[in-house]
């Protein structure tokens, strides 16, 4: 009886051993197999900017100095709703509609598959609020390149101000980049701002060879609705051959647009309070 129990007893221990190196085993491989996977892949990685403090609708470039063979780089910006991102890769092309303080965010996964990231690296920027458009480098020589057949086109309308007579601002940026010699958006307009509308043409892309960003940027440009008293005004913008027509309603609290595109030319968001 007695050795039947120490038999029964050695058996027992005998499988809790076998169950703890099996478990240390598989342990071992998921450790090792995630090494691998994270190898070429650095810690502690950083951001750089191109400037801590940039204007509203001025191109800040990021760089992320992590590596890795099948890295994935997901970006974002906090708070969100007034940042547009151009993501490539380990680089990244912000620009923002409204002023403030902001956290750019770089999550890193390691390959494509991967749904929980393996670490992040962030850096604040501030955003003052001045309007981007009086820092392109003075240049006797310019280039002019034609807009790219497949553009799109967003307008954010960022302020309001009867300081000077009511004017409506609207920041233009495209999707694409265009290099790294300042491009700015051309236009023409097409009608005099008197109140019964504002019709605008975009001509191309003008570059300056004598100055260059940190990284190819989207073209960027302003156009300033003036005069625009209270009421209804048409508003329409031509890309490419393509005419995009909507309409403005102007209020004593708000300007609010009716625009019914959501590729080629987009304006967002489509109501703005007036200062």
């Amino acid at each position: 009886m007695f050795s039947r129990i120490l038999l029964s007893k050695t058996k027992t221990l005998i499988m809790k051993t076998i169950i703890r190196v099996f478990l240390s085993i598989c342990f071992l491989s998921v450790f090792t197999i995630a090494c691998k996977k994270n190898e070429n892949i650095q810690s502690k990685s950083t951001l750089t900017l191109s400037s801590e403090m940039v204007k509203i609708g001025e191109p800040l470039a990021v760089a992320s100095n992590a590596t890795g063979t099948n890295l994935v780089t997901k970006w974002s910006v906090s708070p969100s709703g007034k940042s547009w991102i151009s993501p490539s890769g380990n680089k990244s092309v912000i620009l923002f509609s409204g002023s403030g303080n902001y956290r750019i965010t770089a999550t890193y996964f390691t390959d494509s598959l991967a749904l929980t990231p393996f670490d992040s690296s962030f850096s604040p920027v501030v955003v003052n609020d001045s309007i981007y458009g009086d820092t392109i480098q003075p240049c006797q020589a310019m280039d002019i390149v034609p807009i790219n057949t497949n553009e799109q086109i967003t307008l954010t309308p960022v302020s309001y101000s009867d300081s000077i007579g009511p004017i409506l601002l609207l920041l233009a940026h495209t999707r694409q980049l265009y290099g790294t010699n300042f491009p700015s958006l051309g236009y023409n307009e097409l009608t005099n701002s008197t109140g019964v509308g504002y019709n605008f043409s975009f001509r191309g892309v003008t570059e300056y060879p004598c100055g260059a960003t940190v990284a190819p940027t989207p073209a960027t440009g302003i156009f300033s609705l003036q005069g625009l008293s209270n009421g209804v005004h048409k508003v329409a913008f031509s890309l490419n051959g393509n005419n995009y027509t909507g309409s403005v309603t102007v209020t004593d609290m708000d300007c609010t647009f009716t625009w019914n595109y959501d590729s080629g030319i987009i304006i967002s968001p489509l109501q703005i309070l007036k200062q």
